[in-house]
């Protein structure tokens, strides 16, 4: 992990018996439109100093919440390779009984969270909220991809239910309308008994809320939307969640970064302490 000198989000410290485990994934590796996800995770913590720590929504101040923000991982370049350094880290934590957070960096960090996950609880359930299906079997050759997300959570065997989808590779055919769903069916589709991880895409949301992406697209769900489906998930056994695919450098008015912030903000208080 890359330690962290002075910033963290929301003044999150590593200090006493933790639960919930925060870290970064700057991963851009097989980015096909618009560079810059790496910056993303310290992007999203500077971002945090403008969030204030109280949810009035769900009625809790996340400084009560036992959090540590471990930093980053160190990347080497090979895509499988970091994606099992991921699956490492974050089985040893899911041994202990800890959730997780993972800031992002492509949506490809997703599958080395959900693997680490797996290795320890052996059935899972993903929501994603993506405005792409990411359901390639490849993608430029590339089996392991910010395109093949969805597929490869199908591969290890997770029920997965997707919302926000908008864009969709003609090749894909009818497979992908079983895990396609909209926002307000999702919960309904879901298995009460089976914890549950939720990755969300930042352009899943309106690109007129959240420029900063990769690949935006036009349409999209609203901010207000993801709070309700918040709601509507804390009666499951949220294991950890993410948000991928912040993009700085195509947002010069940070108001992507304090959206991803804040949704973190919120999904901790949501879910958590």
């Amino acid at each position: 992990m890359q330690p962290l000198q002075h910033l963290r989000f929301l003044e999150a410290k590593k200090v006493g018996e933790p639960e919930v485990m925060l870290f970064g994934v700057p991963l851009e590796a097989t980015e096909s439109f618009r560079g810059g996800t790496r910056f993303a995770p310290r992007a999203i913590r500077e971002a945090s100093r403008s969030v204030e720590s109280y949810s009035r929504i769900f009625g809790k101040d996340i400084t009560q919440v036992p959090l540590a923000d471990l930093g980053d991982v160190v990347l080497s370049g090979d895509v499988a390779g970091d994606l099992e350094q991921v699956a490492g880290l974050v089985r040893g934590w899911a041994s202990d009984g800890k959730r997780v957070v993972m800031l992002g960096g492509e949506h490809t960090a997703t599958l080395g969270v959900v693997r680490g996950i797996l290795r320890v609880l052996n059935k899972l359930q993903v929501v994603v909220l993506d405005a792409h299906s990411d359901f390639r079997e490849e993608y430029l050759g590339l089996s392991l991809s910010h395109a093949t997300v969805c597929r490869r959570l199908c591969d290890m065997g997770v029920l997965v239910g997707v919302a926000g989808v908008r864009s969709f590779f003609g090749g894909e055919g009818e497979e992908f309308e079983g895990f396609l769903c909209q926002l307000e069916d999702l919960p309904s589709r879901l298995d009460p008994k089976r914890p549950l991880y939720l990755s969300i895409d930042l352009d899943a949301l309106d690109p007129s809320l959240c420029p900063g992406v990769s690949n935006p697209e036009p349409g999209g769900i609203s901010y207000a939307q993801v709070l309700e489906l918040f709601r509507s998930l804390r009666r499951f056994d949220v294991v950890g969640l993410d948000v991928v695919e912040g993009c700085p450098p195509c947002d010069p008015s940070g108001a992507t970064m304090v959206v991803a912030a804040k949704l973190v903000q919120e999904g901790i208080a949501a879910f958590w302490g």
